[in-house]
């Protein structure tokens, strides 16, 4: 059996990060995070694809509420553009929400794509939270590590 490389301790895998909205504390930088990222989407038509800006400013809010929750309790924000996290350990990390726990392959197969295209230096560890859109709260559904052997991610148990 492959065994992975990582050295991080059991803990930062599985903490709880299931959040609120209501526990966000600083929401005007949540929001402005949010309009930065956006504004950088809406400017390209290759990444706007016909959305208008306050469209992808709801989807950049909806994406960025973990990343907020995760950096207000000791994360940090990797200021590269389009890029998340830097996990407490520091490890570059993706965040990831949707809708469901069905569309969690869809979204590992997204990462794993971007994975596999080198030159855009994608995160080995992906965080997916659910969050149905009508609720404010956010499911942390699981941790996922690159396993570079079998070229995809793997739950982290």
């Amino acid at each position: 059996m492959h065994s992975n490389t990582f050295t991080k301790t059991y803990d930062v895998f599985n903490m709880d990060m299931t959040f609120d909205v209501a526990d966000i504390q600083e929401k005007g930088e949540w929001q402005d995070r949010a309009m930065t990222e956006a504004k950088a989407i809406h400017g390209k038509p290759s990444t706007a694809r016909g959305r208008t800006l306050n469209e992808i400013y709801e989807t950049c809010l909806y994406g960025h509420a973990p990343e907020q929750y995760l950096i207000e309790t000791g994360w940090m924000d990797d200021e590269r553009p389009y890029k998340d996290l830097i996990d407490p350990q520091g490890d570059e990390v993706e965040i990831k929400v949707t809708e469901k726990e069905e569309f969690v392959p869809y979204v590992l197969a997204r990462c794993q794509t971007a994975k596999l295209e080198t030159w855009r230096n994608y995160p080995d560890i992906v965080y997916i939270f659910i969050n149905n859109k009508r609720e404010t709260e956010y499911v942390h559904e699981g941790t996922y590590l690159w396993d570079a052997y079998l070229r995809r991610y793997m739950f982290v148990e």
